[in-house]
């Protein structure tokens, strides 16, 4: 595996999907099942992997996206913060959509 970054224990790899490339975040110290994360940009890579080494949380993301930040951080405090989160936005579910009706 070609690793194209490397920022402490955090390294991306690329590979390809057909023909589309993607980008493996793994954390190397922990067990490869439950510490990858697969994206399709080397720029939001980059940004879990800033994120989970400052143990920060934005709380617009995706909840694909802070599932990975789950998977790919050690800290089990900023995990439990994460998965608060993940819950809050899950049972929130799907706005209803807005229409204007006309008068």
């Amino acid at each position: 595996m070609n690793q194209i970054f490397k920022k402490d224990e955090f390294i991306i790899i690329p590979f390809y999907k057909g023909r589309k490339q993607e980008f493996m975040v793994v954390n190397t110290k922990k067990e490869f099942k439950n510490g990858h994360t697969h994206l399709k940009s080397f720029k939001m890579a980059k940004y879990l992997i800033n994120l989970a080494r400052c143990q920060k949380i934005n709380s617009g993301l995706r909840p694909y996206l802070l599932t990975s930040l789950t998977r790919i951080s050690t800290n089990h405090e900023y995990i439990q913060k994460l998965e608060e989160l993940l819950a809050v936005k899950r049972s929130k579910g799907n706005k209803a959509s807005y229409y204007n009706k006309a008068i």
